[in-house]
């Protein structure tokens, strides 16, 4: 075949030689500039409809310039190279070598454009100095107040937990926390939000959990609610030391459904359900417990060196344990010591 304009004879496309041809036609092309949005709360970029967070900002421009970068049709990119250069803190000069494949022919295309950062609030940030929520998970200590270790620990836990869903979620967060009535009240974006988080907080500390919904108005002819969640923990956390029908027992771990304990007195291991413990009593926490030197150990009895009155103690040896150090930890109460562990 010849090429209708030049008459080489060679292999055509569109009735034109290969030179001819990319004489006037192009397969890749850029507009002159291009506006990429980002937070100015969280600094995250508009990406193809989705906000993303770049630890460079010259990442966002590359991945903003290849997502506008306009294709023929007919043609594929076989390899691209985006060059980025800073013209002032928010504006930045691109330049973009591209090889095309069209057909048997590989064909090298020059283009740039000018990116101008524009400042904007996405929608999450919106909602949040909106103080927008669809729930509110109430967390209530039970018959005593939280100490400042507990306030932290439950806070953090919920915040780790909300943030952890928000990685892979724009709707989740937490618009605000205040403290309330010896406790906390978490404003959360989502009601199916609030509702696991609920349910985790109800998991790890073998809490009650009750929910409760209002009517806050109408949308598009639906009733729209707002869902409060009661998280009411028990009066007792992991390693507090509680009385059950007069003796003592060290909380070992809680559930959502039951808490394991273990006597005391003679080590017995119990299951109890969280209904059972509601009321019981806290007779030592984790401050309560202290160390104690190991004067003389014999097969089923180790003899301390009691840490309040400095006096030689026997006490029995639960079944299976074994010292690991030259201290112990123990308990002291009603006139006896009681071995905790190492």
């Amino acid at each position: 075949m010849f090429c209708i304009k030049c008459g080489r004879e060679e292999r055509t496309y569109d009735s034109l030689c290969a030179s001819c041809y990319l004489q006037s036609n192009r397969f890749t092309r850029l507009p002159e500039h291009l506006d990429l949005q980002q937070c100015a709360h969280c600094d995250e970029y508009l990406m193809d409809k989705r906000w993303v967070k770049y630890d460079d900002e010259s990442d966002a421009v590359c991945d903003h310039v290849s997502g506008n970068l306009q294709l023929r049709e007919d043609g594929a990119i076989k390899d691209i190279e985006i060059g980025v250069e800073s013209i002032d803190r928010k504006s930045y000069q691109v330049h973009v070598s591209a090889l095309v494949r069209y057909e048997d022919l590989e064909i090298p295309e020059e283009s740039g454009t000018l990116v101008r950062i524009k400042r904007n609030v996405c929608p999450k940030c919106n909602k949040i100095m909106g103080n927008y929520f669809e729930s509110i998970v109430q967390i209530r200590p039970s018959n005593r107040r939280f100490s400042d270790e507990e306030r932290e620990d439950v806070l953090r836990r919920a915040t780790e937990y909300v943030e952890g869903i928000g990685k892979h979620s724009k709707e989740a967060f937490i618009a605000k926390v205040t403290q309330t009535h010896g406790g906390y009240d978490l404003y959360i974006s989502t009601i199916a939000l609030g509702k696991t988080l609920a349910r985790e907080l109800t998991s790890v500390y073998g809490a009650e959990h009750k929910e409760s919904s209002t009517l806050h108005g109408r949308k598009d002819g639906q009733d729209i609610y707002r869902v409060t969640y009661l998280v009411r923990l028990p009066p007792y956390r992991v390693r507090d030391i509680i009385e059950l029908n007069g003796r003592p027992y060290l909380v070992q771990s809680t559930g959502p459904q039951s808490a394991k304990l273990r006597s005391l007195r003679n080590g017995e291991k119990l299951t109890m359900a969280n209904t059972g413990l509601r009321d019981v009593k806290v007779i030592g926490t984790r401050s309560d417990v202290l160390d104690a030197v190991v004067l003389t150990e014999g097969r089923r009895e180790l003899q301390l060196l009691h840490p309040k009155t400095y006096k030689p103690v026997e006490i029995r040896k639960p079944q299976g344990f074994e010292r690991t150090g030259d201290t112990v930890k123990v308990f002291p109460y009603e006139g006896e010591l009681y071995l905790i562990g190492n």
